[in-house]
């Protein structure tokens, strides 16, 4: 069995822009664990950032992990270095926010529309866990479904803080001025405008384009002028919901990141 560090690879889980994912399995314990080492996808981004910069980042975003105690967020397990390369090890589950939705890397596609209870308790929880972030002074500036894991128990467990930085300080990854900091679709405008001057309500618009999502299985389209009513989509959503979004839609047409608008 191949091994990083102590531990033994049992697969890929996924490969991210500036490191890549394993399932891995703890030694004596056997405990099964999520083991990040860093290693960019694009070897341009090391001409890009520089492989030691690259290497700061992934520890202080293990160093993040490590200072949050919150049952919403992703307890970190163990850092170390392979080859002179630093991974870590989190806790494992298989699932996680987008693969309920059954969102895929084309984020526009469709998804599964959930339930509204489902959704609710989604959101709640996603929102409880960027109240302790925030009461620390991190924003996390890249929430989407995928970097929301998700126990067994339906418990919500926040992920990737490569982006995150603190409330009142420039981080150093934005002052690379070509890097895209968050994710199209969820990524608030002002973010993608200057991410360096964001605070935490750059945390809750993804929030509200991934109720939105819950709730229809679509992602927010601000070129449409007027859409089909939640509680007509989704049968579990009554239709005193509907004002709320009705309300709220001339709002997502001027701030909703789309890339389709892009010129």
């Amino acid at each position: 069995m191949k091994k990083i560090g102590r531990y033994g690879i049992r697969g890929l889980l996924g490969r991210g822009g500036m490191s890549v994912a394993f399932k891995a399995m703890a030694p004596v314990t056997g405990r099964i664990v999520a083991l990040k080492l860093v290693g960019p996808r694009d070897e341009i981004l090391i001409d890009f950032m520089g492989m030691e910069r690259l290497k700061e980042l992934f520890r202080q975003e293990a160093e993040i992990m490590g200072s949050i105690r919150h049952p919403n967020v992703a307890a970190i397990l163990d850092y170390d270095l392979h080859q002179d390369r630093p991974f870590y090890t989190m806790e494992y589950h298989s699932h996680s926010l987008g693969t309920v939705m059954g969102e895929t890397y084309r984020i526009e596609d469709p998804s599964r529309p959930v339930t509204l209870e489902k959704s609710v308790g989604y959101t709640s929880q996603v929102l409880k866990g960027l109240e302790r972030l925030h009461y620390a002074g991190l924003i996390h500036r890249d929430i989407k479904p995928f970097n929301l894991l998700l126990t067994e128990q339906d418990q919500v467990k926040i992920i990737d803080f490569g982006l995150s930085r603190i409330r009142g300080e420039a981080s150093s990854a934005d002052r690379h001025k070509g890097l895209l900091i968050g994710s199209p679709y969820y990524a608030a405008p002002k973010q993608k405008q200057s991410p360096d001057s964001v605070d935490e309500r750059a945390d809750l618009f993804p929030v509200g384009v991934m109720l939105y999502r819950l709730l229809t299985g679509h992602i927010p389209d601000p070129t449409i002028k007027k859409p089909d009513p939640v509680s007509s989509t989704n049968p579990t959503v009554p239709e005193w919901w509907d004002p709320f979004f009705s309300k709220t839609w001339p709002l997502i047409q001027k701030t909703v990141f789309h890339p389709r608008l892009r010129c």
